[in-house]
């Protein structure tokens, strides 16, 4: 690139793929955001289990060059031998990725490593051969859950130490590392909604029932998909002046056999399989509230959608944005607690009204928009490269 702008190297653990589409979109979106102020091109390495799905995509995509290369994965009966071949052959297919970015973008000035592990040990590399600097945002929850191996913890702590400094998704993740042994400086710097998709938009007809939304992976260890089916089922025994629409890019099916077990009404429940980023905001723009029944969370970047859409959500308070629920946005309960869950559930349909959707959306927009999070990002850029 011939311009003033910095060239950023996103090095991305995930981003999306045709593998998995949404794997790493929350990366994707803070890319595309700050490609306003910077030259930014990722790469992504993936291994796959069929030697024919071998390839290489690059593209320019929303004002960002994306370089994804798709790599054999290695299986051996040594699993010492299988763990050293593997850590080779993915360094190779980073190093393949950054030569493309770089005869695409030129000599990069800074590298943004996302999601300190594995990406991290080709910025460990980029860091020793070139002296690039890096800095790093992190979105994985396994810090709350703790877990990792040993050989993890060692790498883990050794590529965010040689970071020029840290920027967690949320205060909670933060606080997570921080108990986890990684000292280093920090600043928090959300994820980021686009808000020229995301946003207030008046029904021009009110729902004739309330209608509930619910968007995840539906995973039961992470989103207790089944715990809202089981509140749900008990407020069928109540009401059925509702219409809970479950969507997700898990598991649907299997999620839709729980709901036929506990025979929900069919009327009362809606399921939906995975969905662009387009179709989310259409979903919202139907819809009257959202909820999160959530085990652990790091950022949750459902809640900051709903808000900007000028949806109240019920969420339960594990982390990331469920720390900032209140009364002006929605409702706070514990996480696991079905009863509190019905409670909360049966208070928003009988009062969803008399929230302020523009009030709801004027508090998020702005602060989790494309052009405030590039902001934050350039200026950390800038002082790293001063020193």
């Amino acid at each position: 690139m011939t311009d003033n702008k910095l060239n950023i190297l996103f090095l991305a653990s995930w981003y999306p793929n045709t593998e998995y589409s949404q794997a790493g979109n929350f990366i994707q979106q803070h890319a595309r955001a700050i490609s306003q102020d910077c030259n930014v091109a990722v790469i992504h390495a993936l291994p796959v289990n069929n030697p024919s799905k071998e390839k290489i995509t690059q593209e320019w995509n929303n004002g960002v060059y994306e370089v994804v290369v798709y790599y054999n994965n290695i299986n051996s009966n040594t699993p010492l031998l299988s763990k050293y071949k593997k850590v080779q052959r993915q360094h190779q297919a980073y190093l393949q990725a950054y030569k493309i970015a770089c005869s695409e973008i030129g000599s990069f000035n800074l590298i943004h490593l996302n999601v300190v592990y594995p990406a991290g040990l080709f910025a460990l590399y980029l860091n020793k051969k070139y002296k690039l600097p890096f800095i790093l945002t992190e979105h994985w929850t396994a810090f709350q859950k703790k877990s990792f191996n040993k050989l993890e913890k060692y790498y883990i702590k050794k590529i965010a130490k040689k970071a020029s400094i840290i920027c967690p998704v949320s205060d909670h993740l933060k606080q997570s590392m921080i108990d986890f042994g990684i000292n280093n400086t920090y600043k928090v710097i959300p994820n980021v909604v686009d808000t020229d998709l995301f946003q207030f938009k008046p029904k021009k007809n009110p729902n004739s029932i309330t209608q509930l939304l619910h968007i995840s992976n539906l995973k039961d260890e992470h989103k207790n998909a089944t715990g809202i089916l089981n509140v749900i089922k008990k407020l069928s025994l109540e009401r059925t002046d509702f219409c809970l629409t479950l969507a997700g890019d898990g598991d649907v099916d299997a999620v839709k056999v729980k709901a036929e077990q506990l025979n929900i009404p069919k009327g009362l429940i809606k399921f939906e399989k995975e969905k662009t980023q387009k179709e989310v905001a259409e979903l919202m723009n139907q819809s009257d509230f959202f909820i999160l029944f959530s085990n652990y969370e790091t950022f949750s970047i459902v809640i900051a959608e709903s808000w900007a859409s000028g949806l109240p959500v019920i969420a339960s308070k594990c982390g990331g944005l469920t720390e900032h629920v209140n009364n002006k946005n929605g409702i706070s309960i514990a996480p696991k607690d079905e009863e509190m869950l019905l409670k909360a559930i049966t208070n928003m349909i009988d009062n969803y009204s008399s929230y302020d959707p523009k009030e709801i959306n004027a508090l998020t927009s702005n602060q989790y928009s494309f052009s405030n999070v590039s902001k934050q990002f350039l200026e950390i850029y800038k002082t790293v490269l001063k020193h």
